[in-house]
């Protein structure tokens, strides 16, 4: 008899984060499918380290799951107890990047993290990747890893999609009104962490060139940055912290470009977001980024090229496409709810068959 094609899949995050996003879309990617199941919210990996293992636990017991998917490797430490509980289970762990090695090798903290956390994902029966970059990364640090497979990573394409009528000059101007932004010849958005690899001091020195140009950041702000920004004395740059994702999408809508300097990314979502809300965006040609977006927009080989970003911008403001439309189709069909869950429930029949 066949393994069970009940999956669980295990989130340590809200539903309104972007890891709490994937884990509701991997589950609907599932049951398109064919596969059935729940997701299991659990408390945060550091607050819920001893407990979270009961919670895991108490959702296994009397249970048909034949999958246990944990959304990201820093749950790992769960495996122990899955195995213990559901010892016929195959466990999937999807991998978004292997930054808490590769930029805090020095930290305390993340040394703590990979040896307690992340390490022991090593003992799953299986691993699912956003990007080819995140798999080469990831096999660098675990080895070569066999029971593997490039998934990529799902836009919510209902909801990130261009407007039904093209927004005119005049509706822009009153929708950035609305928010503060006004007197200004157009609107350069980014979307992101504040994170040094998010390179945010490209973005203020491509705010600094163009004074003529709102610059408008969604996202929230460490107070060192804030120091940093507010030392430039600029006048053009916004920042709205928290916006629901209907105002995300119109946010991106209203737009002339989505400038994504980022030197390192396990996949880069914003800037796919952006495309397929009908906005272009412009990139640093990094990490997978340069994967997912060459040959789509422009690139930039230098993540601190801000007169190469400028030269980029002025062009969108002058009406020159910097998009390769059928490139973005192609891009944005990959990115699709039903592509990521042929891919995801493809290798999922794999490892449930006897090849692994």
């Amino acid at each position: 008899m066949g393994i069970s094609k009940e999956v669980l899949v295990v989130c340590d995050k809200n539903p309104y984060t972007s890891f709490g996003r994937l884990a509701q879309d991997s589950l609907k990617a599932l049951k398109i499918s064919g596969y059935d199941g729940d997701v299991l919210w659990l408390s945060d990996k550091y607050s819920g380290f001893w407990t979270n293992r009961e919670k895991v636990a108490e959702a296994l017991r009397s249970s048909s799951y034949g999958v246990v998917f944990l959304i990201h490797s820093g749950i790992g430490y769960l495996i122990p107890k899955i195995r213990q509980i559901l010892p016929d289970a195959k466990i999937v762990v999807m991998v978004h990047d292997v930054f808490w090695n590769t930029l805090h090798r020095q930290s305390l903290k993340y040394f703590l993290f990979r040896k307690f956390y992340a390490n022991p994902s090593r003992g799953a029966d299986a691993f699912v990747f956003n990007s080819r970059y995140t798999q080469g990364e990831s096999e660098a640090y675990f080895g070569k890893l066999e029971r593997s497979a490039v998934v990529g990573c799902p836009i919510r394409e209902k909801l990130f999609c261009k407007a039904q009528t093209k927004l005119g000059p005049e509706q822009r101007t009153a929708f950035w009104q609305e928010w503060g932004v006004s007197g200004f010849r157009g609107v350069c958005l980014n979307v992101s962490l504040d994170e040094p690899r998010k390179n945010l001091k490209t973005f203020f020195n491509v705010a600094k060139q163009n004074p003529d140009v709102a610059f408008v950041r969604v996202g929230k702000l460490r107070e060192k940055t804030s120091k940093h920004l507010e030392s430039m004395g600029l006048r053009n740059v916004f920042h709205f912290k928290e916006i629901s994702d209907e105002q995300l999408v119109a946010f991106y809508r209203n737009s002339d470009l989505m400038l994504y300097p980022s030197s390192l990314e396990g996949f880069g979502l914003p800037p796919i977001e952006s495309i397929a809300c009908g906005t272009p965006a412009v990139a640093a040609e990094t990490s997978a980024l340069s994967e997912n977006l060459k040959g789509v927009v422009s690139l930039l080989k230098d993540p601190e090229d801000a007169e190469g970003f400028s030269r980029v911008l002025r062009s969108v403001l002058g009406g020159e496409n910097v998009v390769d439309e059928n490139a973005a189709r192609k891009l944005l069909e990959y990115c699709t709810l039903e592509s990521f869950a042929k891919r995801l429930s493809d290798f999922l029949t794999t490892v449930l068959s006897s090849h692994y």
